[in-house]
């Protein structure tokens, strides 16, 4: 049950917000009302009470700016018991709460901020929201502004497997105070940011962080059958480009990044698969039996190794074959 400054403002302001739901239900036909109640005590309760505690002035701003915003959510469905998962109830619960300091003068740009973000990520595969949203937690006493929570944001999504963000971090990264930049990429304190931003632009399957290194030393799988919640109707073939991988399954055409982090498929034409900018060139890797050889080392293969096809562009190699859906992706 809803208690405190919240109840008072909502008991205060009751007819101006029955009026609100009236309109949303008008909006969305399917709008749940239980929904809304669900919501407003799970999720918007604790950031009312969390800007009470810190600036009690911006509540009831705050308040009907959050309302509003929740009216939207249940109508789409982004949170109830027709919800595809619980990402912006988390959102709410857990990470909003730590950026009062932030979204006392900013509410809608911060609710929306963090909100879509967390569900871009959840619905990107292969990227780590359950991370995303733990870092975003951790660093927030070391945002100050708007500004640095939108690029903190974005850097830490690229970290989280976005790697279609790797440009954009690494400007936006080098735009911050360099103690900041350097904790978010996983760097001991002190380190000189230049250097190991010039070492990640000259290799992307490096960064400072020695776990992550770690995760993604044995190689990155995506892709997969499409009739088990993968991309691909068939297996796929490749062709190598400065910036990924063209890809084409049967009539579906893609753009595949890989780095560090993780890899992302775009979608993509067949005239971007056909004719886009490729490179050529000798293969930086070999199989030997049953291992993928490259000069960081050996990598074993849990493919036939049959018609095993390799794609090499500057840094990446991936491996693909006409009897599996998916592409293993390896640093060169």
């Amino acid at each position: 049950m809803i208690s405190g400054p919240f109840a008072q403002v909502l008991a205060a302001g009751r007819s101006q917000f029955n009026a609100r739901v009236v309109e949303a239900r008008r909006r969305y036909p399917a709008f749940d009302v239980q929904a809304l109640a669900d919501f407003l005590q799970d999720g918007v309760a604790p950031v009312v009470q969390a800007v009470s505690a810190r600036m009690p002035d911006r509540l009831a701003v705050i308040a009907l700016t959050a309302y509003d915003i929740a009216l939207d959510l249940v109508g789409q469905a982004f949170t109830g018991t027709g919800a595809r998962s619980k990402i912006v109830d988390r959102v709410w619960q857990d990470l909003l709460p730590v950026y009062t300091h932030i979204l006392v003068n900013a509410p809608t740009e911060v609710f929306a901020l963090l909100t879509n973000a967390a569900l871009n990520i959840e619905k990107t595969p292969g990227a780590r929201v359950d991370q995303w949203l733990s870092e975003m937690k951790n660093i927030a006493p070391l945002i100050t502004s708007l500004s640095a929570l939108q690029a903190t944001g974005q850097v830490l999504a690229w970290r989280a497997g976005m790697t279609h963000f790797r440009e954009g971090g690494m400007a936006i990264a080098d735009t911050l105070p360099p103690a900041l930049s350097l904790q978010m990429l996983g760097a001991e304190a002190g380190s000189d940011w230049q250097l190991i931003k010039k070492q990640m632009q000259q290799d992307p399957w490096w960064c400072p962080d020695i776990k992550q290194m770690n995760v993604n030393e044995h190689g990155i799988s995506i892709g997969h059958f499409t009739g088990l919640g993968g991309a691909f109707p068939a297996p796929p073939e490749l062709r190598a480009c400065e910036y990924g991988f063209w890809v084409k399954s049967a009539d579906r055409y893609f753009l595949l990044m890989a780095d560090v982090y993780g890899a992302v498929l775009h979608g993509a034409s067949q005239e971007e698969f056909e004719h886009g900018p490729v490179l050529t060139g000798p293969l930086a890797a070999t199989v030997q039996g049953s291992s993928l050889l490259t000069r960081r080392g050996k990598h074993s293969l849990n493919l036939p190794a049959k018609e095993l096809v390799l794609t090499c562009n500057l840094h990446t190699v991936a491996v693909s074959s006409p009897y599996t859906y998916g592409i293993s992706l390896y640093p060169l």
